[in-house]
């Protein structure tokens, strides 16, 4: 599970100290929260860990030479007309921990000023991994580009096939998968990106959910389901990057192909593989989604000696 790092930095030190009691009794997946009395120690912190949200008073804010980089930046002001300045949000102290949670959480997605701020937050990429040539290494391929690109950024890795591999990829057992998922999103939920932090297990930094097991019950997922979805992790969720491990059996393979920012297709230098790639471009030239081709990265796999060979 990826986690969200609160920052808290304030003169006043048992004010602080009762925020973060409050704020650690939410009890709340996926966040971590940090006390720091000196502006020193906090940006001592940013150089080690990302924060995510910065809860600062104004007048340490008022004082400071460089930015501690941040997220989303909010300054504890004194009066209510007070201004801060720099384009932080201000938030009153003077009112009840809740009220200063729940601000914070309406607005922890966008973030300030970013001559100030420049880790500004964007939309994550959607990353495709499909090929219509099979037992070539294709979901082995995809966790280990999650599992390097999360090294950066936050990632999530799904499994869209229709045999994904159960316990082999993914360990321990787990109550919801990508079908829970699936009956969240369809419920519009405020929460949606809690909730899925809570549901993901991982793979060194990469999150990912558990695949849907039944092949019958992926394949009655309508294509406008996947691509709702897809729109409400992009738009919700903390992650940068959302790999997609596609199978055939999924329906609106090709619309999906066509949300996604870039697709590796892997490959093997064998005849029957060449010609499969070869019909499934040629079909796609046909279909009009020369746009697909346009963002595909070809990735040649090297085959395991004896692989596909009778004995």
């Amino acid at each position: 599970m990826y986690v969200k790092n609160i920052v808290i930095c304030d003169c006043e030190k048992q004010y602080a100290k009762n925020l973060l009691q409050i704020f650690s009794g939410k009890k709340v997946a996926g966040i971590r929260l940090y006390l720091f009395d000196t502006v020193e120690e906090a940006a001592e912190f940013s150089e080690k860990e990302t924060i995510h949200v910065l809860l600062i008073a104004g007048e340490y804010f008022q004082k400071l030479e460089s930015p501690i980089p941040a997220k989303t930046c909010f300054l504890l002001t004194r009066e209510l007309s007070e201004k801060a300045g720099a384009g932080g949000r201000e938030i009153y102290r003077y009112q009840s921990a809740e009220a200063i949670w729940n601000r914070m959480m309406e607005a922890e997605k966008q973030c300030i000023d970013k001559k100030y701020f420049p880790e500004e937050e964007t939309e994550g990429e959607l990353i495709g991994v499909y090929s219509p040539i099979h037992r070539i290494g294709k979901t082995r391929f995809a966790i280990e580009l999650g599992k390097r690109l999360a090294e950066k950024e936050p990632s999530i890795y799904l499994n869209l096939e229709e045999y994904s591999g159960g316990n082999l990829y993914f360990p321990g057992e787990q109550d919801q998968t990508l079908g829970d998922l699936l009956y969240y999103c369809s419920q519009e939920r405020k929460d949606f990106g809690l909730r899925i932090s809570s549901m993901t297990g991982q793979a060194g930094k990469l999150d990912y959910v558990y695949p849907i097991a039944c092949v019958q019950d992926l394949r009655a997922v309508e294509e406008r389901e996947w691509l709702t979805l897809l729109e409400c992790i992009l738009d919700q969720c903390v992650y940068g990057k959302v790999i997609l491990d596609l199978g055939d059996s999924i329906t609106g393979l090709y619309s999906i192909l066509m949300r996604c920012d870039t697709i590796y297709t892997p490959v093997i230098e064998e005849a029957a593989a060449l010609a499969k790639m070869s019909q499934y471009t040629e079909n796609l030239r046909k279909m009009g989604l020369e746009e697909v081709l346009e963002k595909t990265v070809q990735v040649k796999m090297r085959r395991k000696i004896g692989a596909g060979k009778k004995k």
